[in-house]
Parts: structure tokens; C-alpha cells; sequence
């Protein structure tokens, strides 16, 4: 199988550059947002946060990488995104939508029909996507659950490629098509797509471990190389990771390669497991969950500002509008939280002093400094925070009756008992230091 994959990459290459004088010229639709034409394919050329990010669309379908489909809600999303007259709050609300994980960190399938497969071969295709599953879960919270009548799920096609479309959308049908069917760990790479992950080329701080240089990859093929400045990093640059191309793939001269160390060496890629940086990532991007059990888990809530303070409970008061302070970090139990899963995507934050009390937006305000305090959950949109996924940044929290929002710090002050409120951000899913936090598992 693998000499057959250097095969079709060969003609691949014949192929795109062959085509690359039919390229027409660019038809700008802003200074945001061009497109030009390769073949049948429209390439979409995006400015987002100051970075070109490329989209190819092939008869209606949107490919945010040569194996990651998007809906065209999310190619929507990505073209607001680029609208630099929007307002930043209105972003927000956009990249907030853009991509979400499974609920309950359950991924539901269906197995595929044998089509044109042999009966050897379609046994192995369902031999290894299972394998695949239990590759991931084995060191994770993701369950794979067989579908009963679940209207999101995952299932699988054998095609000529591989290629999945990106997390979960509610009333979406994941479609994944695997060419590689003898290979568990390419299964999985696309399962992975399914479960919200990016490939690790293109995470926002890989200009500090490799250099990219897109004008040697093969016309059509840029897409592979965007930045995601809206997706977090978890932990070190992993070459290892079985989301990391190698330094040639899509490469026009495969002697000058697309990407190499910092050092200008090359390094190759493995599809043979996930690495330690992989299950890592997982478990971050599905937390907090306890990976032990299943469920929930308590955490103290520590600013990004300072490694020693934390998210309290002023006076350890379980009375209704207590204010939410930061203090010195300590063991008591007003500093330790527990996050149950509420709305998709949002959960609610209980003191472990009282569970039936949580962090509540104060008169569910939605200006820029309103305090947040403790109160009696009521299940209020005041009440359910939308978790932001920042990788080796921690946690964003926007409330849900605020989504523009975030939690913060006030005015970024270390000071023992400054007031935690809500407050207005720069960005969208990388804000201020003062509006990160991270959260340490202790028990």
C-alpha cells in the first residue's frame, strides 16, 4: 500500500504542475478575501489575523486541507472572519462557532457497507477502525459508541482518498472516505479530524520550530500550510505526533522542501500510532473531564497572569452574591471547582463549598466590568460558560449571556482580592493574559 501512495504522489505532482499554467488571474473580491481558478478547483484566498489562509472548493465542497472538509456555515464563518470591518465582538461570536467537539466526549458511528470491496478487504477496513477507536480511547475520555438512532455520528466510505470533515455540527453526518484501509493509524489521523483536531503543522506557534515555505509546494496545495490562529497548541511541537506531515509532502522539487527545522533539516512523518503529545491534546481539547471515570473533575481555576493565584471564593460564603475574588492559592476548598457539562460547548462552574451554588455573570449584566460572583444555579445563561480551548494557554471562559465577552482578571491586577469580572477582548479565541486560566486536576 505505501508504494502505491508514492506512486499516486508522483503523478500528483505531474499532474499540478501541468496545470499550473491554467491558472487564471486572481479575481479580488476585497482586500480580504481572492479567488483564482486551478482546473475545477476555486481557491479562496483568505486574510485572517493578518495571515493568508487558503480554502479549495471543488464542486461545491469546501477542503480547509486536502483531507479536512468544512460545511459551508464554516466557510461562511471563515469569510467573516476575514471581513476586517466587522467588529471584533462580532468575530468572537463567529470563531465561537466555527468548530466543536463531540458532547460528552462520545463519538457515535456506523460501520460501512462492503461497496466494491472484497470480503478480505472489507474485513480488514472493519477490522481496523476499530483498532483505530481503540487506539484513541485506550488513553483517553473519547468513547466510540455504535449508533442507534443519534442524529450526529461518524461513518466511513472506502474512496480514493482519505479525508474527514471537521468536529461536530449538530445535524451533520460526518462522512469520513479512507483509501489507506490496512493502515489503524491513518484511520485514526481522520477520526481525529472528526473530533475537532488540526493538523500540528499549522498550529499558531510553529514558526518557532520549522519553517514554512509555501511558494515551494505544488499550485492548489497551499491549503495544507495555514496558520490556525484560532486553535491552541497543546504542549511541545510534535513531530512525532500522527498529525504532522513531513518536510516534502506536497513539495514541486521534493529536493526543496516545503517545511524544515529551524536548523533547515528535514524530518519525516509516522502513521504507525499516536504519540504521547496526541493523547495529551485530546485529553486537553475533551477537558475537563476525568479521564479516569468518565465524569467530571474538580480543578482549581489559576491565572495565566501570575502562577500563584487563583479563582476564590471570597470568604469561603456559600451566600447568594458572594463576589468571585483572586487570592494566593491554597487548598481550601473555596478555590476548587467542579465543571459539569451543560449546553454543548458550555459548562456550569460549582464551588465545591455548595454544589447547588455556581459562578453567575451579577444580574446576568453583559457590560464590560460586571462582577461575577456566586449564586444558586438556575440554569441561566449567566450561569453557562462557553469553554475556549488555548493549548498550552489554558482555558477562555465567555458567558453565554455575553458570548462577546470573556472572564478575566480585573484590569489585569495580581493584587489579593481583585474582583473577577467580564470584560471586552481584543481577539477571539487567543485574548489577553488577563482572560486565561488554567485548570490543574486535584482529585
Amino acid at each position: 500500500m505505501k508504494s502505491k501512495l508514492l506512486i499516486l504522489s508522483g503523478c500528483l505532482v505531474l499532474a499540478m504542475n501541468s496545470c499550473r499554467s491554467d491558472i487564471e488571474n486572481a479575481q479580488s473580491n476585497s482586500m480580504d478575501h481572492t479567488t483564482s481558478k486551478l482546473d475545477n478547483t476555486t481557491i479562496h484566498k483568505l486574510l485572517i489575523n493578518g495571515n493568508d489562509t487558503y480554502v479549495n472548493e471543488v464542486n461545491g465542497e469546501y477542503f480547509f486541507a486536502d483531507d479536512i472538509t468544512i460545511s459551508p456555515e464554516q466557510f461562511n464563518n471563515l469569510k467573516m472572519q476575514a471581513n476586517s470591518e466587522l467588529s471584533t465582538s462580532e468575530k468572537s461570536t463567529i470563531v465561537s462557532s466555527f468548530i466543536k467537539t463531540w458532547p460528552n466526549a462520545t463519538v457515535y458511528y456506523t460501520l460501512p457497507a462492503q461497496g466494491s470491496l472484497s470480503t478480505q478487504n472489507y474485513n480488514t477496513f472493519l477490522t481496523n477502525i476499530n483498532k483505530a477507536f481503540t487506539m484513541i480511547s485506550s488513553q483517553t475520555s473519547v468513547q466510540f459508541v455504535q449508533r442507534t438512532n443519534q442524529t450526529e455520528y461518524i461513518t466511513f466510505t472506502y474512496s480514493t482518498g482519505n479525508s474527514s470533515p471537521l468536529g461536530w455540527q449538530k445535524n451533520r453526518v460526518n462522512g469520513i472516505k479512507i483509501y489507506n484501509i490496512t493502515y489503524p493509524a491513518i484511520i485514526a489521523h481522520e477520526v481525529m479530524h472528526s473530533m475537532g483536531i488540526m493538523h500540528e503543522q499549522c498550529r499558531p506557534d510553529r514558526n518557532q520550530y520549522i519553517i514554512v515555505d509555501v511558494t515551494r509546494a505544488q499550485a492548489g496545495t497551499h491549503h495544507n500550510f495555514n496558520l490556525y490562529n484560532d486553535y491552541g497548541g497543546h504542549g511541545a511541537f510534535d513531530f512525532g505526533s500522527v498529525m504532522m506531515y513531513q518536510s516534502t509532502d506536497f513539495a514541486i522539487d521534493p529536493t526543496k522542501p516545503v517545511m524544515t527545522k529551524l536548523d533547515g533539516s528535514t524530518f519525516t512523518k509516522q502513521r504507525t500510532s499516536l504519540s504521547a503529545g496526541d493523547y495529551a491534546g485530546i485529553n486537553h481539547l475533551y477537558g475537563p473531564v476525568n479521564t479516569t471515570s468518565g465524569v467530571n473533575g474538580t480543578y482549581t481555576m489559576t491565572t495565566s497572569l501570575i502562577s500563584n493565584k487563583n479563582v476564590e471564593i471570597s470568604g469561603s460564603s456559600t451566600t447568594d452574591g458572594t463576589t468571585v475574588v483572586l487570592n494566593t492559592s491554597s487548598t481550601g476548598n473555596n478555590q476548587r471547582f467542579t465543571f459539569s457539562k451543560s449546553d454543548h460547548g458550555y459548562y456550569i462552574i460549582k464551588s465545591l463549598l455548595d454544589p447547588t451554588k455556581v459562578l453567575t455573570v451579577k444580574s446576568n449584566g453583559t457590560a464590560n466590568g460586571t462582577a461575577v460572583e456566586l449564586r444558586t444555579n438556575s440554569n441561566t445563561d449567566a450561569q453557562k460558560w462557553l469553554l475556549f480551548n488555548l493549548g498550552n494557554n489554558g482555558f477562555g471562559f465567555a458567558p453565554k449571556n455575553a458570548p462577546a465577552l470573556r472572564l478575566e482578571v480585573k484590569n489585569g491586577v495580581t493584587t489579593n482580592l481583585t474582583p473577577i469580572v467580564i470584560g471586552t477582548t481584543d481577539q477571539t479565541l487567543q485574548p489577553p493574559v488577563k482572560q486565561r486560566f488554567k485548570l490543574t486536576k486535584v482529585n
